[in-house]
């Protein structure tokens, strides 16, 4: 009776055993779509092939090489060779939204109180041009007020022109807009920020350039690659304090400068124009023949739209190519259908990207391009993703270890036991 106990105590770990493993197996098993990256490695080996052409494009050999790769993909090789400035450092990243703030900012609030009409300014200066380039991007425009700004340290005094200058090839050891606290709307498109910076009394008139030379910096005003531009523009304390606008109980004085902010709007549209990389030096004479300027010609927007079209493929293809790359060194990793749904409408975009560029159809193929860079992009930065990647293999031995580390000490105690009972009864069997 004792020995059919023990076999059956015996049997029942050995079946838990069988029906548990799987069981285990099955419930701690990631789901992994079946995501196809196969023509995304395609096309990124198509760039690099044609990255060692540029290289290496004098011997026949070569030149073959490259008939057999625009026969492949021919719309994609132009649009990559012409088109596309992957290390342009002054150039905005590329996104399908923006956000534009505009800050009038106010060192000293107790000299005056400045105010504008940001509307008007807007629709004089830059709604046209806003309204041009928004085929390539959707734009969410901000304005405000602010107080109290310094500088990182005071600026140079020239006695013989009474005013203060900043060295132009200085900027960042005076002014650096991330000290002054620019708060804005909580977004996740990518901010573009143009200041108007009014120096306090104490430090106006203030200038860029060299002591005794004003005119080095005409418009007064400098950008800031990938970020946006800053115009420092002069009041006249004095007549400010003069004003009849006086704020009741206060020293301060409310100033509307609308109509002096007209040249510094006018100088974030050339600052926006040049964060885009459109060029001004050849359509300049164009832009005086056409007396406006508000907007960019055709033959820039053409440009832009190329660029913009060049730049969402490439950085789809990066993006989809380094998902492959994290989902092949993470085997682990959860991929949900929502995941392969949008690599898949990513190259289903591109591929229509292509041929629309191929037909000619520039705004058809910006459309499809931007629909793809957007479901890369939540493809990429998924958070059930996301959450995965910080959580490596040596966590999950910390979660197991407690939960079956007591479970096995019985086990394996239980099962010397056993073996031990088994050695002494084949002994005592032996010794009769």
């Amino acid at each position: 009776m004792a020995v059919s106990k023990r076999v059956t105590i015996v049997a029942v770990f050995v079946v838990s055993f069988l029906l548990g493993l799987p069981v285990w197996w099955y419930t701690t098993t990631t789901y992994r779509s079946p995501v196809e990256f196969e023509p995304i490695l395609k096309y990124n080996q198509y760039r690099q092939e044609l990255q060692q052409l540029k290289v290496t494009n004098n011997s026949n050999s070569n030149n073959n090489n490259n008939n057999s790769i625009v026969g492949q993909w021919p719309s994609f090789i132009d649009l990559i060779n012409r088109y596309h400035q992957p290390n342009h450092d002054n150039v905005v990243k590329t996104a399908t939204e923006y956000c534009l703030s505009f800050t009038l900012l106010n060192a000293d609030p107790s000299s005056i109180i400045p105010k504008w009409q940001f509307q008007e300014l807007y629709n004089a200066n830059l709604k046209q041009f806003v309204d041009q380039i928004s085929v390539i991007a959707n734009f969410t425009i901000q304005s405000k007020v602010s107080h109290y700004a310094t500088l990182l340290k005071s600026p140079i005094y020239d006695k013989e022109s009474n005013s203060y200058y900043i060295p132009s090839g200085s900027l960042s050891e005076y002014i650096n807009p991330n000290e002054w606290q620019l708060d804005s709307t909580s977004t996740n498109q990518p901010t573009l920020n143009f200041i108007v910076y009014i120096p306090p009394p104490s430090q106006s008139p203030l200038y860029i350039g060299k002591p005794g030379s004003p005119s080095s910096s005409k418009s007064n005003a400098f950008s800031i690659p990938q970020y946006g531009g800053v115009v420092i523009h002069n009041v006249n304390h004095q007549s400010a304090a003069d004003a009849t606008s006086t704020v009741t109980g206060s020293s301060s004085t409310t100033t509307d400068l609308t109509n002096e902010l007209q040249e510094a709007i006018l100088t974030f549209r050339y600052q926006l124009q040049d964060l885009f990389g459109i060029s001004r030096k050849k359509e300049q004479s164009q832009q005086q023949n056409n007396n406006n300027k508000s907007t960019i010609t055709k033959n820039q927007l053409n440009k832009l739209i190329l660029r913009s079209l060049a730049d969402n493929v490439n950085v789809t293809i990066d993006t989809l190519t380094s998902l492959s790359s994290l989902l092949d060194s993470l085997p682990n990793m959860l991929v949900l259908d929502n995941i392969k749904e949008k690599v898949d409408l990513a190259i289903e975009r591109i591929n229509a990207t292509h041929t629309a560029f191929a037909k000619g159809d520039f705004y058809a193929a910006l459309a499809a391009s931007k629909v793809a860079f957007n479901a890369a992009e939540e493809a990429f930065f998924d958070e059930n993703m996301l959450s995965q990647l910080y959580f490596p293999d040596e966590h999950k031995y910390a979660v197991y270890t407690p939960l079956f580390v007591p479970v096995c000490f019985p086990i394996i105690a239980g099962v010397f036991q056993e073996f031990k009972h088994y050695r002494l009864k084949k002994s005592q069997k032996k010794t009769k």
